[in-house]
């Protein structure tokens, strides 16, 4: 009996797990964050506070930087980002928290 293969990911770019600290900036301020995924696209994050869908933030996290982002989802304390820059540079400066964060 053939087994069927698991769904394809239908995201351009491979999400990785981890567990960092971070803080999101938007115009009406900035809230503390765990970061649960990332990739060269979006990132994952847990955090309080109202966050909806559209809006436009920042994601400040250590030894990265800064990646302007929008809001994808938010529900039960949760959120999606997807990241606005150029995702090559989003790579390098993940890479930079790879290598030195």
């Amino acid at each position: 009996m053939p087994f069927a293969a698991p769904p394809a990911d239908p995201r351009a770019h491979a999400r990785r797990a981890v567990c960092l600290t971070g803080r999101i900036l938007c115009a009406d301020g900035a809230a503390e964050c765990a970061v649960v995924n990332v990739s060269a696209g979006g990132a994952r994050l847990r955090a309080a506070g109202d966050f909806a869908a559209g809006l436009e933030v920042r994601l400040e996290l250590p030894a990265c930087g800064g990646l302007p982002a929008v809001v994808v989802w938010a529900r039960e304390g949760e959120l999606g980002l997807r990241f606005t820059g150029d995702p090559a540079e989003v790579a390098c400066a993940l890479i930079g928290l790879a290598t030195y964060g």
